[in-house]
């Protein structure tokens, strides 16, 4: 694997420009019900563009839900009062135009991908925002796909099956698939979850040098406070329901 400082390095000196909007999110006294269960109630939360954030609560708080309303990944998402980029939810923008400037990573995502495809494949998914739909990945996307696996030291993986590596392997492909379109908004959800300490480091290292470029945002959930990175600045807790 490339060296963790050399990865940082390369991350680091990506191009990057200011932010064209003020606000990534908004969200105005949102709630989520299902059912008879309350799972978030009136939240009210401002990120602004180039803000780092960790989001905390214990399990049940609403964390991930949160973080679906954001994605639009639930069909509550569009009756919740949401500002995107500067711009309304429900104006007419696509779940693809919300998605195009977001890179996330979380538990959940992890669960879907039970295809028998190719990690290179994987991580070029991070480009279409659809999982769970398996292409061939187009010769222009191999030489930014191979970049993100050598940053996560998983090149060598490039053509094995995902589902015949270890669940590490398996995170780390992930991330990659994360970060592969240099998104403006990166959520991770538990994003060093199965990771040895070494790739737990080196995954805390690229994401701080990832956030350091100008325009980044970054969201990131974790019950431990060691896994956060140094870049976090701004703190969003939930209480359980």
């Amino acid at each position: 694997a490339m060296p963790v400082e050399e990865a940082c390095s390369a991350v680091t000196g990506l191009p990057s420009a200011p932010a064209s909007y003020e606000t990534v999110v908004k969200l105005n006294d949102v709630s989520v019900r299902f059912g008879q269960r309350t799972i978030v109630s009136g939240v009210n939360w401002t990120v602004r563009a180039g803000e780092k954030w960790s989001l905390e609560g214990p399990n049940g708080a609403g964390k991930s839900t949160l973080l679906s309303i954001i994605c639009a990944d639930i069909p509550q998402a569009y009756a919740c009062d949401v500002t995107l980029f500067d711009r309304q939810r429900g104006t007419g923008e696509s779940i693809w135009d919300i998605k195009k400037h977001i890179g996330f990573v979380s538990p959940e995502l992890h669960r879907a991908y039970s295809h028998n495809v190719p990690v290179l494949d994987v991580v070029a998914s991070g480009t279409h925002d659809r999982y769970g739909m398996y292409v061939k990945t187009g010769e222009e996307l191999i030489p930014q796909c191979e970049f993100w696996m050598d940053m996560f030291g998983i090149s060598q993986l490039s053509g094995r099956s995902f589902l015949k590596i270890s669940s590490g392997e398996q995170r780390l492909a992930l991330l990659a698939r994360a970060f592969v379109k240099d998104p403006e908004l990166l959520i991770l959800d538990e994003p060093l979850h199965g990771l040895d300490e070494t790739n737990r480091e080196r995954t805390r290292c690229i994401i701080d040098a990832f956030a350091s470029r100008k325009g980044k945002t970054l969201i990131m959930v974790s019950h431990y406070e060691e896994d956060f990175p140094s870049c976090i600045t701004c703190r969003k807790t939930l209480a359980r329901q």
